[in-house]
Order: structure tokens, then C-alpha cells, then sequence
């Protein structure tokens, strides 16, 4: 039995060294490429929005980038998704607790009161009165294939289909083929638009404000007609 695990670990080993040595600097490089706009955000969110209450969030979605490309670089999939999926879910628990410092205390002393992103939505649906609409068009005009990446993570994370279990044999197949690899660096690509089209519905109001690589994405996906309806919703 030591004999056959040894054999599983040295092939599993071996394929993750290979991986990385080469493809890892690519991957690295995509996963950054495709994270980008997000990264802007963080960037000015940290100077211009931070509160001092969860700001500790923002630093967690640039982690959780970090993590994504770790895992993207040796070849696992699966555990990227997990990341991916928490930049959402501390993406949005930012915007909300950002202003509730009683909620995040008690969150942080109990470990209760965690907000879902249903929740989080229908918070900023009723506190942002041109949220929804401004949304709304930024999700007309989406380059992501999926409208709500987030629903596409979450069925993984579940894994209660036969399209998202978990399906390994031998150790070594846990290394994904360049084809799965590419997926999730688009996947991550669509993840970045979401929250930065979350983002821009809730501070579009502080345009004037924001930095030209912030405002790029919007200039090159509205026409000068979406671009008015957006101000004006």
C-alpha cells in the first residue's frame, strides 16, 4: 500500500512540475490579465471608498485573485472555482458592511450574521434607488457569457449534478488539461466584470471621480446613447 501511494505521489508531483514549468508564467500572467479591471477597483476603492469597517474585505477579493492563479498554475481547477466564488461573496459583504459597523463587529466577535448575495442585492436595491436600472443595462451590455457567474460557481461548489462532481481517479488527474485551465481564466475574466459592473451601479454617481482605467470598460462596452440612459436611470 506505502509502495502505491508512493507511485501517486511521485506521478502527481511530476505533472504538477511539468505544469508549471510550462505553462505556469502564462497562466500567472492570463489569470492577472483577466482579473484586471477588478484589481483597478481595488486599487480605488482602497483610496477613495475604504471606511476603516471591512476594508480587510477588499484585501480578501485580491487574495482570493491570488489564490485563483495558485491554483491555475498547477493545474487544479476545481479549488479555483472555491476562490473565484469568494471574491464574489467578500465583493458584495464589503459594499454592505462597509457603512454597518455594529453588524461587522458582531459578525467578527459571534461568527453570525453573514449576509448572502441575495441579501446583499436586495440591500442595495433598496438603499441605491438607480441600482437596479443601472444593472440592469450594464448586464444588456455584458461581454460575459454568463449573466450571474456566481450561479455557474456555486453549482461546482455544490457539486449535486453530474456535470459538477468531482470526477478523479489517480492523483495525478487532478492536474487539468490546458483546456480546463483556460476555462476558469475566462471564468475569472467574467467573475471581474460581475463585481466591477456591481461596483460601477453603486458608485456611478462619483464618476467625475473615478480613474480613467476604471471608466475604460464602460466607455468601450456603451454606445454615447446607453452611456446617457445609464447616467440618467
Amino acid at each position: 500500500m506505502a509502495d502505491d501511494y508512493q507511485f501517486e505521489i511521485d506521478s502527481y508531483g511530476a505533472a504538477v512540475s511539468d505544469h508549471l514549468d510550462s505553462r505556469g508564467v502564462n497562466l500567472c500572467e492570463d489569470v492577472k490579465e483577466s482579473a484586471n479591471d477588478l484589481l483597478n477597483w481595488l486599487v480605488y476603492l482602497r483610496r477613495s471608498q475604504a471606511t476603516e469597517v471591512a476594508d480587510v474585505l477588499l484585501d480578501g477579493v485580491q487574495g482570493a485573485i491570488v489564490e485563483t492563479a495558485g491554483c491555475v498554475v498547477v493545474g487544479l481547477a476545481r479549488p479555483a472555482l472555491f476562490s473565484m466564488r469568494s471574491e464574489i461573496d467578500m465583493a458584495l459583504g464589503w459594499i454592505y458592511f462597509k457603512n454597518h459597523l455594529i453588524e461587522w463587529d458582531h459578525l467578527r466577535v459571534t461568527g453570525r450574521g453573514f449576509l448572502s448575495k441575495r441579501e446583499v442585492e436586495k440591500y442595495l436595491a433598496e438603499h441605491y434607488p438607480k441600482f437596479r436600472s443601472r444593472y440592469s443595462l450594464l448586464e444588456q451590455t455584458r461581454r460575459r457569457r454568463e449573466a450571474e457567474p456566481y450561479r455557474v460557481l456555486s453549482a461546482h461548489i455544490h457539486g449535486q449534478t453530474d456535470l459538477t462532481v468531482p470526477s478523479v481517479g489517480p492523483l495525478v488527474e487532478l492536474v487539468g488539461s490546458e483546456q480546463q485551465c483556460e476555462e476558469i481564466i475566462e471564468l475569472q475574466r467574467d467573475v471581474a466584470e460581475y463585481i466591477g459592473d456591481v461596483f460601477l451601479s453603486v458608485f456611478a454617481d462619483r464618476w467625475a471621480s473615478l480613474p480613467d482605467d476604471v471608466k475604460a470598460p464602460l466607455r468601450e462596452r456603451l454606445t454615447e446613447e446607453q452611456r446617457r440612459a445609464f447616467f440618467a436611470a
